[in-house]
C-alpha cells in the first residue's frame, strides 16, 4: 500500500511521488505538459534553419558565425543529454524538468534579444544545455508513470510530437520571419518560446510528481568530463570541417575524439568492476533490444533532420522559393507523421517489431518516389508533385519513431530510466548532428563538382541569346567565358550567398544591357536549378542507403519483448 499523504504544519500538501511499478492516476494529465516541453526543445533544433539568411544580414555575421548559431545548440544539447538523464535519476526528474524548462524559456528570451553574433552563439550554447536537462526527463517519466501495456500509446504520442517538432520548425520559422512582426525580423523564432514556456512551467509545477532512482549513488564526474569532451571533439570537427577546409588539426580532433570514447568505455567498465556507479550503465547494451534499437535510432535520426535541410536548401537556394513557401511544400509530411504516430500503438500491438519493418520500407518507398519525381519534374516544379511521396514517407516516419522508443526501452530496468533515456537521446542527437554535417559535405561537394558540366551545357543557349541581341562574336565569347568562370566560383565557395569577384557585371552599352542581363539571369537560374537538382538527387541516395540499413537492422531485434510483471495499481487511484 502507498503511504497516505501527510500535511505539514503550514497545511501544504507534499508533492506526490511517482514510484516504479505503481500506476499514477494523473498520468494522462501529466503527459501533455511533458510533450509540450519536448516540442519546444525539438522545435529549436529546426526553426533556425529558415532564419539564417535574415539573421546573417541583420547581425552582419560571418558565414562561420551563422553556422555556429545552428550547431552550437546541437553540440551543447547532444553532449549533455546523458548527464541530464543521470541528474534526473539523482536529484529528481521533476526538479530537473522544471529547471530545464525555466532555463530554456529564459535563454530563448536572451537569444531573441541578442545584440551580436557572439552573444547569440553564447546564448544558444546555454539554451542547448538547458534543453539537455529537460529532454531526458520526458522519457523517464513515461517509463515510470505508465504501465507496460500503456507505454506504446504514450510513446506513440511522444513520437508524434517528435515528428511535429522537427518538421514544424521550418514552417513556423518561415511564417514568423515573413510576418516581420514590429520590424523584429528573425527574433520571434526565439521569443515565441517565452509565453509557451511560462505557461508550461506553471502547468508542470502543479501536476508533475517527484521521481528519482533509489539506486543512483552519485554523479560520475570524470565520466562526465570524458564523455563531454569526446562528443564535443566528434561533433565540432564534422560540422566545421568543410568551412575550415579540412586542415590537419580538424582531422586530429576527430582521431582524438575516438581515442577518448574508447577511454570512456574502459573507464566505465573499471568503475563497474570496482562496484562503483558509472555514468552509463553498459549492461543496458547487453540487451539486444537496446543495443540494436540504439543503432537503428542513430542511423534513422541521421537521415531525418538532414532530409529537411537538403530539401529546404533545394527549394530556397535552388528553386528560389521563400521560407514560408518552402516549408508549406513539406506540410503533407507533417500531417502523415502525426496520423501514423497516433496509430502506431495499435499497429505495434498487431504487428510487433514488424511495424518497424513496415515503417522503414515506407520510408524507402517514399524516398524512391521523391527521387523519381524530382528527376522528372524539378525544373518545372509547382509544389504538389511530391505530395504522394511525402505522405508515404511521413507514414513511414510515424511507424518508426514512436514504436522504436518502446522497443528500445522495453527491457530497461525502471531504476535506470534516466540513464537509458539520456543515452538514447544522446545517440539520436549525435546521429542528427552528424547526419546534417555529412549530408552537407556531400551536397556542397557535389554542387562544386557538377557546376562546370552544367555551365558548359547552358553556355550554348546563352551565347545564342547574346547573338540574337546583335553582340559581336568577340563579346559573345568573352561573356560566355566570364559566365562559366562566375558559376564555377559561385558554387565552389564556402558561402553560396557571397558574390565572387568573377561575377562582376560587364560594362555594356545601354542599348544591349537589358537583353544581355536578362539572358545572363535566365542562364544563371537554369544553372542553379540543374546543379542543385543533380546534387540533391546524389545526396538523397545516401539517405536511401541509411533507411535500407535501418530496414536490415530491424531483423536483428528480438521477436517479442520479455515478459514484464504486471504493475501494482494504487487502489484509491483506480477509475
Amino acid at each position: 500500500m502507498t503511504r497516505p499523504p501527510t500535511t505539514s504544519s503550514s497545511h501544504q500538501t507534499p508533492l506526490p511521488t511517482a514510484v516504479p511499478g505503481q500506476v499514477s492516476p494523473d498520468r494522462w494529465r501529466i503527459l501533455p505538459v511533458l510533450l509540450l516541453g519536448l516540442f519546444m526543445v525539438l522545435l529549436d533544433t529546426s526553426i533556425v534553419t529558415n532564419g539564417l539568411a535574415t539573421l546573417q544580414r541583420d547581425l552582419h555575421a560571418s558565414s562561420a558565425q551563422v553556422q555556429f548559431v545552428l550547431t552550437s545548440y546541437t553540440v551543447a544539447y547532444g553532449v549533455l543529454l546523458i548527464i541530464g538523464g543521470r541528474l534526473g535519476d539523482l536529484f529528481g526528474r521533476r526538479r530537473l524538468f522544471l529547471l530545464g524548462l525555466a532555463g530554456f524559456t529564459l535563454t530563448s528570451a536572451l537569444c531573441g534579444l541578442a545584440w551580436s553574433p557572439l552573444s547569440l552563439i553564447v546564448f544558444r550554447v546555454i539554451q542547448g544545455a538547458t534543453a539537455a536537462l529537460l529532454f531526458p526527463q520526458v522519457t523517464s517519466f513515461i517509463q515510470v508513470l505508465f504501465p507496460p501495456a500503456e507505454r506504446p500509446r504514450a510513446f506513440g504520442l511522444q513520437g508524434a510530437m517528435i515528428g511535429l517538432g522537427i518538421v514544424a520548425g521550418p514552417l513556423l520559422g518561415g511564417l514568423l520571419i515573413d510576418a516581420d512582426l514590429f520590424g523584429s525580423l528573425w527574433r520571434p523564432i526565439f521569443l515565441v518560446n517565452v509565453p509557451v514556456g511560462v505557461a508550461a512551467l506553471l502547468w508542470a509545477s502543479r501536476l508533475l510528481p517527484e521521481s528519482k532512482s533509489e539506486t543512483a549513488r552519485g554523479l560520475d564526474v570524470p565520466g562526465v568530463a570524458l564523455l563531454s569532451v569526446a562528443l564535443g571533439l566528434l561533433i565540432y570537427p564534422v560540422v566545421e570541417g568543410r568551412e575550415q577546409g579540412w586542415p590537419g588539426w580538424i582531422l586530429g580532433l576527430l582521431a582524438l575524439s575516438l581515442v577518448l570514447l574508447v577511454v570512456f568505455v574502459l573507464y566505465q567498465r573499471r568503475l563497474l568492476t570496482q562496484g562503483r556507479d558509472p555514468l552509463v550503465q553498459l549492461s543496458m547494451f547487453s540487451d539486444r533490444s537496446f543495443a540494436v534499437g540504439a543503432a537503428i535510432a542513430f542511423v534513422f535520426q541521421s537521415s531525418v533532420l538532414s532530409y529537411f535541410v537538403v530539401m529546404s536548401l533545394f527549394f530556397q537556394a535552388g528553386l528560389g522559393y521563400g521560407p514560408t513557401q518552402a516549408a508549406l511544400l513539406l506540410i503533407a509530411y507533417q500531417v502523415s507523421i502525426a496520423v501514423a504516430s497516433l496509430l502506431s500503438a495499435r499497429l505495434g500491438a498487431r504487428l510487433g517489431r514488424n511495424v518497424l519493418t513496415l515503417g522503414t520500407a515506407l520510408l524507402m518507398a517514399g524516398l524512391i518516389g521523391t527521387l523519381i519525381i524530382l528527376n522528372a519534374s524539378a525544373l518545372h516544379y509547382q509544389g504538389y508533385e511530391l505530395i504522394p511521396a511525402l505522405i508515404v514517407s511521413g507514414f513511414g516516419f510515424g511507424c518508426v519513431a514512436a514504436p522504436l522508443q518502446s522497443v528500445i526501452l522495453s527491457r530497461v530496468n525502471p531504476a535506470f530510466a534516466g540513464s537509458a533515456s539520456g543515452v538514447l537521446a544522446t545517440v539520436q542527437q549525435v546521429g542528427s548532428a552528424l547526419g546534417v554535417a555529412v549530408i552537407g559535405i556531400l551536397l556542397f561537394g557535389q554542387l562544386g563538382a557538377r557546376v562546370d558540366s552544367v555551365g558548359a551545357e547552358v553556355r550554348p543557349g546563352l551565347e545564342r541569346s547574346l547573338q540574337a541581341a546583335r553582340l559581336p562574336s568577340s563579346a559573345v565569347s568573352a561573356i560566355g567565358t566570364g559566365f562559366t568562370r562566375c558559376v564555377h566560383d559561385r558554387f565552389n565557395q564556402v558561402d553560396l550567398n557571397t558574390v565572387p569577384a568573377s561575377c562582376t557585371p560587364f560594362a555594356l552599352p545601354a542599348a544591349v544591357a537589358r537583353p544581355v542581363n536578362a539572358a545572363l539571369v535566365s542562364a544563371g537560374t537554369e544553372v542553379r536549378h540543374q546543379t542543385f537538382l543533380d546534387a540533391v538527387l546524389y545526396t538523397l541516395r545516401f539517405q536511401l542507403a541509411a533507411y535500407a540499413v535501418c530496414f536490415l537492422l530491424v531483423f536483428l531485434l528480438p521477436g517479442a519483448p520479455a515478459a514484464t510483471p504486471r504493475p501494482t495499481a494504487i487502489p484509491a487511484a483506480r477509475p
